[in-house]
């Protein structure tokens, strides 16, 4: 009897498996069957049957079929059936993103560079959608092609500290290893507070190694040098791996502590060390938890925590609202050197700070793009003293885009508040491809 019963188990856990890796061509159990599990699973497997037939031959929905199947099988690594669904799905509906985007996909995991390519350059040429959605089609369109950027930032803060970075960026994906790009990037730094002004120049090499959709490698080294020709080794790298809805990040890396004039001209750095755990509730929504440790080297501590909200508001298939709610906790370990100085910079024992922020954005025609960003900030803090320093005030930050057949140019200005100053930040940089 427990033979009988030992062999029953084994036959239904390899019906399982099969009802797992084939879906839409299942072995039905015998109908000689007697017992009333074998004629549950007929019955399920029947519904099963029926309801994929009547999405393969019921007009409106046929697309949604054929972009399932397509899913499912690029999933399970079928590449070649999955390319025959999303083709007969464009055959449907020829404009259609997402399965433009899983073609190029399939094509990219196939070898196939030049298909993919071609797709994700006339997806490029379509009217533009929101930056979280351009900024996945741009990852891999940069994976294919060799891209160069200039870039600059001017920002000006009523403390009186004002600074200009330049820089140019070149990424050279590898021709034999198409999963491994190559970035080269100079900065030029001028700082300038109340009068006095110094400089710095950085050199960094980065290597970002992509294994797959959720798996990447990032390291590289970024030395920094002085006015007075000293310099500084920076260096960063960045694990994330994680499933399709759930990913984690570790991050490190070590670079010129910038909190204004006096830390930079004293040289003191920043280590840091950050893990990262991200997950999408739904398509619309993100949640992102980071926990921040840094090591300075004057021998102060900085400990950071910081969970954030992002939710989209859909119109006509892109987001064109998103909401952004951030809530952050700080605080260093000491605010006084070794001889009981107040140190030259802005270290709160305890910092509390909460953000609000709304985007908008509209298209103008396949090329122009413009948006608004607005916030409101809530911070408090204090010192080794009971009291407690409360600060609020409102942001805005207005952006415009200009898409063209080899690249993109971007400039945002405004008003922005950071920890308990405001600032005036102008960026303009331009993305060309060769």
């Amino acid at each position: 009897m427990r033979l009988n019963n030992l062999l029953i188990l084994c036959c239904l856990i390899l019906v399982a498996g099969n009802l797992y890796a084939q879906p839409y061509d299942l072995l039905l159990p015998s109908k000689e069957s007697p017992d009333n599990l074998s004629k549950e699973l007929r019955s399920l497997q029947s519904i099963q049957r029926d309801l994929a037939i009547e999405k393969l031959t019921r007009e409106p929905s046929k697309f949604d079929a054929y972009l399932e199947l397509a899913e499912l099988r690029a999933a399970q690594g079928k590449l070649q059936e999955a390319q025959r669904f999303y083709e007969m799905a464009i055959k449907i509906k020829p404009h259609n993103r997402e399965a433009k985007v899983g073609l190029a996909m399939v094509h990219y995991h196939k070898g196939e560079f030049n298909h993919a390519e071609k797709i994700f350059n006339d997806l490029h040429s379509e009217p533009t959608i929101a930056d979280d959605m351009q900024h996945g089609l741009s990852a891999y369109r940069r994976l294919l092609k060799n891209e160069a950027q200039l870039g600059l930032t001017i920002r000006e803060d009523d403390r009186g500290l004002s600074e200009v970075i330049s820089s140019i960026e070149g990424r050279f994906p590898s021709v034999t290893y198409k999963k491994l790009t190559g970035i080269y990037r100079y900065e030029n730094w001028t700082y300038e507070d109340n009068g006095q002004d110094t400089n710095t120049q950085i050199l960094s090499s980065f290597f970002d190694y992509k294994s797959d959709e959720n798996t990447s490698l990032s390291i590289g080294i970024a030395p920094e040098i002085f006015s007075g020709k000293d310099s500084l080794m920076g260096y960063s790298g960045q694990f994330i791996t994680g499933s399709e809805n759930l990913h984690i990040s570790i991050s490190t890396s070590k670079q010129t502590f910038k909190e204004n004039l006096q830390t930079i001209r004293d040289q003191l750095s920043e280590e840091n060390y950050q893990i990262t755990l991200y997950g999408d509730l739904n398509p619309r929504t993100r949640i992102i938890q980071t926990v921040t440790a840094t090591d300075l080297s004057d021998g102060n501590l900085r400990r950071r925590y910081d969970s954030q909200l992002l939710h989209y508001i859909y119109r006509e298939g892109a987001p064109f609202l998103s909401i952004d709610l951030k809530i952050s906790q700080m605080g260093y370990e000491r605010q006084f050197d070794n001889s009981n100085n107040v140190l030259p910079y802005w270290a709160p024992s305890d910092f509390r700070g909460g953000e609000f922020t709304l985007s908008w954005e509209r298209s103008i025609g396949s090329r122009w793009w413009w948006g608004i960003d607005t916030n409101f900030i809530s911070n408090n803090y204090r010192f080794e003293t009971d009291e407690r320093i409360s600060d609020n005030g409102i942001g805005a930050l207005l952006h415009l885009s200009y898409k063209f057949d080899k690249g993109r140019i971007y400039d945002s200005i405004g008003y922005i508040i950071h920890n308990y100053f405001r600032e005036i930040k102008l960026d303009v940089y331009g993305r060309f491809d060769f």
